[in-house]
């Protein structure tokens, strides 16, 4: 069966900084097909970014070297840790569309929800491993299910999942994707869509770093494929 991957991150900072302390980073497996990483370090800024950096990259490195996800987390775990003694924390997802096993992987040390919507309906995948470079001895929750047409998963930081809670107005993360998705969106508006009920729900200032990442399987492709990637980054003076 032929499929077709369709992937998007649509993201923000904090309101008030210049930097946003999430890193998304996009490898290709050299089994075949794609890894997205995720990092949301602990705290906002220059310093958060520079941290977030340094796991994504340590990540990236063992990914391209055909380390398995799960213990590519375990090794940047063991990074931070040896890094900052327990004292910084991290929240890492990866997913990845494996085309070696067929399997979309889910691989996270997070407390934010992730959303995988299959057979038509919504579950919230709960079980993350706890943050990364808190404890010796913590290690990743990793996922798996087959590829098929109308898989989508959707990853976000904290700072998506605690919107609006300041005033008791948290978004509800499940409600709206089904919602959007009725209408069979592009995998960059279920981000966009996401993002902005964000940021609505902060009141248009972010109270912390906001990161969407939305990967959709439709099924189909042309006879050539053809890879497009696309990139749109506001530079502020």
């Amino acid at each position: 069966m032929t499929l077709t991957i369709d992937l998007a991150v649509a993201k923000t900072h904090r309101a008030g900084n210049r930097e946003s302390g999430d890193t998304v980073e996009l490898v290709e497996r050299p089994g075949g097909g794609i890894s997205v990483v995720l990092v949301d370090a602990q705290g906002s800024g220059n310093a958060a970014k520079l941290l977030s950096l340094q796991v994504a990259g340590h990540v990236l490195a063992l990914l391209n070297q055909g380390v398995r996800d799960g213990a590519a987390a375990r090794a940047a775990h063991d990074f931070l840790f040896t890094l900052r003694g327990g004292r910084v924390s991290a929240e890492l997802d990866i997913v990845s569309v494996d085309l070696a096993s067929r399997t979309l992987v889910i691989t996270r040390n997070s407390e934010a929800p992730l959303l995988l919507r299959r057979n038509g309906g919504f579950e919230v995948v709960a079980s993350t491993g706890g943050r990364i470079g808190l404890y010796r001895h913590t290690r990743p929750s990793v996922s798996e299910w087959p590829l098929e047409p109308g898989l989508t998963v959707i990853v976000v930081s904290d700072g998506v999942a605690h919107a609006g809670q300041r005033w008791q107005q948290p978004v509800d993360l499940v409600s709206l994707l089904t919602c959007t998705l009725a209408g069979e969106p592009s995998a960059q508006e279920l981000a966009d869509s996401l993002l902005a009920a964000a940021i609505a729900a902060d009141r248009g200032h972010p109270q912390d770093d906001m990161t969407v990442v939305a990967l959709r399987l439709s099924a189909g492709g042309s006879p050539q494929p053809i890879r497009r990637l696309a990139l749109t980054v506001p530079l502020s003076e």
